[in-house]
């Protein structure tokens, strides 16, 4: 038989003892506190990754812009061969598309590859990839490309998830802005784009997020008296008659001195001889 001193030992043993509806309520305590330390990382994980993809959004839409306004400021025409300078843009699609010639910056993208060949013609299209998804692409093609070179337009992809880019012109005829430029052998003064990316929606138009650049272009094309070359180096040809007859050398533009044919300066002798 057991003690009076042991029994009593037993009785205290079960007073301090959980029973199993404490046990089963601990459990839960920490099933929720584990459940919440969870769930507060998967929202900072979740607020990291909307920071982190508005963040390159902005950055592309930067990128995107400044190559377009790049692009459209740095615009060339040159009236005798226009074949070669025509301005095309279609805004008959879902996106627009653009395709001019411009004397690019070095800052421009991609303007490493071309080395000394600033002129070239650029074009930004949308168009889907494999997975479906609308990108905006830039194409490049040297002006002096060889004739027989079959070379592909060096393509980027600016920006992936495009859901808006669109293009407007101004009118100076009516002094308003224009869905579309007819004139492929002008210039605009002005024009808008609009661009939107992310998730493609039915209001894509009205997207809060939709950033418009208004870019201001050299229209006034270079006329084709001015790229006939005279002298070795080229410049500004004769005129009908000889140096003494139309406006150069009557004061607004003074006869340069005879003796070289350094940029600019007329040729020692008259064209022809």
């Amino acid at each position: 038989m057991k003690s009076d001193k042991q029994l009593g030992l037993l009785r205290g043993a079960k007073l301090f003892a959980f029973t199993l509806i404490e046990v089963l309520i601990a459990i839960a305590i920490l099933a929720l506190v584990l459940t919440a330390i969870y769930s507060s990382w998967v929202a900072i994980l979740r607020a990291s990754k909307v920071g982190l993809e508005a963040a390159a959004q902005a950055q592309r839409t930067r990128i995107t812009l400044r190559a377009i306004e790049e692009a459209l400021s740095s615009a060339q025409l040159f009236t005798a061969n226009i074949q070669h300078y025509s301005f095309f843009a279609d805004t008959s699609g879902d996106f627009a598309a653009l395709s001019f010639v411009a004397r690019l910056p070095a800052s421009f993208p991609g303007s490493g590859l071309f080395g000394d060949q600033v002129v070239r013609r650029v074009t930004f299209s949308v168009e889907s990839d494999a997975r479906g998804q609308n990108q905006l692409l830039l194409r490049q093609t040297p002006l002096l490309e060889a004739a027989e070179a079959d070379v592909k337009p060096y393509t980027i992809v600016l920006a992936p998830s495009v859901n808006l880019f669109a293009l407007e012109f101004l009118d100076t005829n009516k002094w308003e802005w224009v869905p579309e430029w007819l004139y492929t052998n002008r210039l605009p003064k002005m024009a808008r784009v609009a661009v939107s990316f992310g998730a493609k929606r039915p209001d894509a138009a009205n997207l809060e997020d939709t950033m418009i650049q208004t870019v201001l272009l050299s229209s006034a094309a270079i006329p084709r008296e001015l790229q006939i070359p005279s002298g070795r180096f080229g410049g500004v040809p004769l005129p009908p008659g000889g140096p003494a007859s139309g406006r150069i050398g009557s004061g607004l533009f003074p006869q340069p001195p005879v003796g070289g044919n350094r940029p600019g300066q007329l040729p020692r002798t008259p064209i022809g001889r």
